[in-house]
């Protein structure tokens, strides 16, 4: 399977836009607008030029979609495959390819292959696509080949097509209320380098709570994503000041080894990026109040 990026280091500036990956800024050179074969366009119910947003189906099960199509004739077409977390199956990281092929206006039949990356995930390979127009230019739909276990796409829109511009910017569509976006921490570990996160579990024992899943495939979604699919993180826990000190010491340490632990099963992250350490009571973040909740935390922090 295809593995990781490149691992070269970057600017604050360049590691936020690429980290939060709410959104994804991808340039296409040499893509502009798009013509039809001899001048002719095909009939208007036809047209496929624009964005479609659905779902696909391959080993990692049911994932978000955004697919700009850029050009379609009967001798070329061209898109860009922006691929991301659906609320239903939240632990799929982002990535993005180019994608050629072409399309056949009289019976709708849009055929695509997986090209070069653009933002390329772990262990993913590029895709192709085989698939019919309906007669509304209104669904796209067929089958996925070229990876393991792929079955098949669903795509939709709801406004008219458009001619679709050379730079493509395209945001992922909002999280559910359960499920915050995924910016959130990339923005905070490319500002700050570190971020606490509250992570929930059983009352003195290192058992994560199911509520604090959600911000854990967050954060394992962003630690996949380039640039920091290379980086190594420290996860230092911490406690309040409840209770026997020593105690608390050997809990942190368990509670950092559950999140480690989490990210490895979940989303198969080596174990030796991660440096897991306890720190008890010892580091409160609010001492003036050493029984506070905010005191039980996780710190994530980014390792040169």
């Amino acid at each position: 399977m295809d593995t990781t990026a490149s691992g070269q280091p970057e600017t604050k500036t360049t590691l936020r836009h690429r980290v939060a990956v709410g959104i994804v800024p991808i340039v296409l050179l040499g893509i502009g607008a798009a013509g039809q074969a001899g001048g002719q366009s095909p009939p208007q119910a036809r047209s496929v030029l624009g964005p479609w947003v659905g779902t696909y189906v391959c080993a990692q099960g049911l994932t978000g979609l955004t697919l700009s199509i850029v050009e379609a004739t009967p001798t070329r077409a061209r898109a860009l495959f922006h691929f991301y977390a659906d609320p239903r199956n939240p632990r799929v990281p982002t990535g993005c390819f180019t994608m050629t092929g072409h399309y056949d206006p009289a019976s709708g039949r849009l055929q695509l292959k997986g090209q070069d990356w653009l933002l390329k995930s772990p262990g993913y390979r590029v895709v192709h696509f085989d698939g019919h127009v309906d007669a509304e230019g209104r669904r796209f739909t067929g089958k996925v080949s070229g990876a393991s276990s792929c079955k098949q796409f669903d795509l939709g829109r709801s406004a008219p097509p458009a001619t679709p511009p050379a730079a493509c910017v395209i945001p992922m569509p909002a999280m559910a209320d359960d499920l915050r976006d995924a910016g959130r921490i990339g923005e905070a570990l490319a500002d700050e380098g570190r971020i606490d996160l509250n992570i929930l579990f059983d009352f003195a024992r290192a058992t994560i709570r199911p509520d604090s899943l959600p911000q854990l495939d967050e954060l394992g979604r962003i630690l996949l994503a380039p640039p920091l699919a290379t980086r190594r993180v420290a996860l230092h826990g911490h406690t309040d000041a409840v209770g026997d000190a020593a105690a608390n010491l050997r809990l942190s340490r368990e509670r950092a080894a559950a999140v480690a632990d989490y990210l490895v099963r979940t989303f198969g992250i080596a174990p030796q990026r991660f440096d897991v350490q306890g720190h008890g009571e010892s580091r409160l973040k609010k001492p003036l109040t050493p029984e506070a909740d905010v005191n039980r935390r996780v710190e994530v922090v980014l390792l040169d």
